[in-house]
């Protein structure tokens, strides 16, 4: 086996709410040591105990960094799954689901902080690179499908220095 090939499986959670047309994300913390100072959604990495149940390990992850209780949130749905291998890294599988919440106000973070943007903004923050992607599909998937009802995406991402393209269902979509 190559010295670059996974040797190990990593699986988190990605949770995205939203309020109309309105997105909460994570503005990561500088302070972090893993990808500091980068947005995303709200989730975390599924502890093995967890693999039998992989929504209950987002509604956790999503109570811990903010407060937000399970059932506060509505038609919460995994709406997209992304495969991706970086070299020397482990085989990774990204679990993105989304869920309608409605507050005023960005709840505390554990994490950062968390703000609530429009779909327009996230062109201008610095999003991680195999969350980037796939942030506009999910705001698709919202507007298309309230209730998370379609099946869900399958997704890989290539690699080349970075992100070159996530292909859906055999479909290629830009980084």
């Amino acid at each position: 086996m190559s010295p670059d090939a996974p040797n190990a499986l990593a699986v988190y959670t990605v949770v995205m709410l939203a309020d109309g047309e309105r997105y909460l994300l994570l503005h990561r913390s500088p302070a972090k040591k893993f990808l500091p100072n980068l947005w995303t959604g709200l989730g975390g990495l599924v502890e093995s105990h967890e693999y039998a149940d992989l929504g209950r390990s987002a509604l956790r992850e999503l109570h811990e960094e903010s407060g937000i209780e399970p059932g506060a949130i509505a038609h919460f749905a995994l709406r997209r799954v992304l495969l991706h291998a970086r070299a020397g890294g482990p085989l990774t599988l990204l679990l993105y689901y989304t869920a309608a919440w409605s507050s005023p106000s960005a709840p505390p973070c554990t994490e950062g902080t968390l703000h609530w943007v429009t779909r327009a903004q996230f062109a201008a923050l610095a999003i991680i690179d195999t969350t980037r992607p796939v942030l506009p599909l999910l705001a698709d998937d919202l507007r298309d499908d309230p209730r998370g009802e379609r099946p869900v995406q399958l997704g890989v991402a290539v690699h080349h220095d970075g992100i070159a393209a996530v292909i859906w269902g055999g479909r290629p979509t830009p980084a």
